[in-house]
C-alpha cells in the first residue's frame, strides 16, 4: 500500500499512497454514507442504536448489516495507512518507514443534510462518545504511536463526501506538530513547573481573544491564527486526552463545539473548515500535551509566500474574529440551553 517519507532537512512527514480512491470516490452518484447504503462501505465495526431510550452498541456480521443507527464506524475503503502495507525501510536522506496504522470514518449522522454545526447536542455526545471509544481501542493496538482525529467540511477543506463525518487515522509515529508541543511542554514543566499550555488559558481567559467558556472549556482565536477565524477549544483543567475526560464533559464539550462551530456557521455561511484534535499518545512516553481542538476555516488558497516561507497571511485579527465569534457562539449557546 503506502510508506511514510520524511523531508530531506526537516521532520515534515509525507505519507506516500496510490490515487485511484479519489477517482473512485470522485465518480460516485449515490453517498456511500446515508442509510440504506451500508453495503457501499466496508462492514462497521461500531454501531450506535437508540433502542427505547437507551444507546446499544453493536456491529455488523456476516449475517446482518445494523440499519437503524445513529452513528456508524467503519474502516475507509482507501485507507491513508493500511495494516497490509509493505515493510520497507531506509535511512536518511532518504528516510522510508511502513505507512503502517487503521483508518476509519465516523458517520456522525443518519441525516446527508445535517451539518455538523446544525446538529443536536445528543447527537454530538453521541459521536463523541464513538470517537473516545474508537480511540481507546486503537491505542491498545500493536506498532499504533498515535491516533489522530479530525473532520474535513467543504471541497475546500478536500472533503470528498458531504455526509458529515470525522475520522480516525492512526500513525506508527508521534507526528511532528505533537513532538514539538510536548517537547515545549515538557522543557516548561522541567524549568519552571508549569504547563505552558495552562498558562496560555491563563492569559486568554476573560481578554479580548476568548470567544465563550462553558463549565469545563474555553474557546478562543490563538495569538498567531494561520487561518482567519481559526480558533481552538481547551479543557480548563489540566487534560493530557479526549480518552480521559468523564461523560459530563463529554457533555459540554458537545455544548461548546455545537455553539462555536454554530456562531462559525452563521458568520460565514457555514465555510469550508478542517477540525483536528490534538492529543496525548496513551503509549508509554513522557512526551504530553494539554490536549485540545483547533478549528481552521478555509476561505483562501495558501499563496506562494506562505508555501515558500512557512509564514502566512491573515488579513483579520484574533482580537475583531474573536468578538463577531463570540457574539454569535453565545446566541447559539442560549438556543441550545432554551434561554431567549
Amino acid at each position: 500500500m503506502g510508506e511514510i517519507r520524511k523531508d530531506y532537512f526537516t521532520d515534515r512527514l509525507v505519507l506516500i499512497k496510490h490515487s485511484e480512491a479519489f477517482e473512485i470516490e470522485k465518480s460516485l452518484k449515490e453517498c456511500p454514507y446515508c442509510p440504506g447504503h451500508e453495503t457501499m462501505t466496508l462492514p462497521a465495526e461500531f454501531v450506535l442504536v437508540q433502542r427505547e431510550g437507551t444507546l446499544i452498541k453493536l456491529a455488523d456480521t456476516e449475517e446482518e448489516i445494523i440499519k437503524d443507527w445513529c452513528v456508524r464506524v467503519f474502516p475507509e475503503k482507501f485507507p491513508t495507512v493500511s495494516l497490509d502495507t509493505a515493510i520497507t525501510y531506509s535511512d536518511d536522506p532518504l528516510y522510508r518507514e511502513p505507512a503502517y496504522g487503521y483508518h476509519y470514518v465516523v458517520v456522525a449522522t443518519p441525516r446527508h443534510d445535517e451539518f455538523l454545526s446544525r446538529m443536536s447536542l445528543d447527537q454530538w455526545v453521541n459521536v463523541l462518545s464513538a470517537v473516545q471509544d474508537r480511540a481507546r481501542w486503537l491505542y491498545s493496538q500493536k506498532n499504533v504511536s498515535y491516533v489522530s482525529i479530525f473532520a474535513n467540511h467543504g471541497k475546500e477543506a478536500g472533503a470528498l463526501v458531504d455526509h458529515p463525518h470525522l475520522q480516525i487515522v492512526t500513525l506508527p509515529r508521534l507526528p511532528p506538530i505533537i513532538e514539538q508541543e510536548a517537547s515545549k511542554v515538557q522543557k516548561s514543566i522541567n524549568e519552571l513547573g508549569i504547563c505552558p499550555m495552562c498558562n496560555i488559558l491563563r492569559i486568554e481567559s476573560g481578554g479580548p481573544r476568548q470567544i465563550l467558556a462553558t463549565n469545563y472549556f474555553i474557546s478562543f482565536c490563538p495569538w498567531a491564527p494561520l487561518y482567519a477565524f481559526e480558533y481552538w477549544i481547551f479543557p480548563k483543567k489540566h487534560q493530557t486526552s479526549i480518552l480521559r475526560i468523564t461523560q459530563k464533559e463529554i457533555k459540554d464539550l458537545a455544548l461548546i463545539l455545537r455553539s462555536t462551530l454554530g456562531g462559525l456557521a452563521n458568520i460565514l455561511n457555514e465555510p469550508s473548515y478542517s477540525m483536528v484534535f490534538h492529543i496525548s499518545s496513551e503509549k508509554k512516553t513522557a512526551k504530553q500535551i494539554h490536549w485540545h481542538i483547533e478549528i481552521y476555516p478555509r476561505l483562501k488558497k495558501l499563496s506562494g509566500f506562505e508555501i515558500g516561507t512557512n509564514a502566512y497571511i491573515n488579513q483579520f485579527s484574533p482580537e475583531h474574529t474573536a468578538e463577531l465569534l463570540g457574539s454569535a457562539s453565545r446566541k447559539e449557546l442560549a438556543k441550545l440551553v432554551g434561554i431567549s
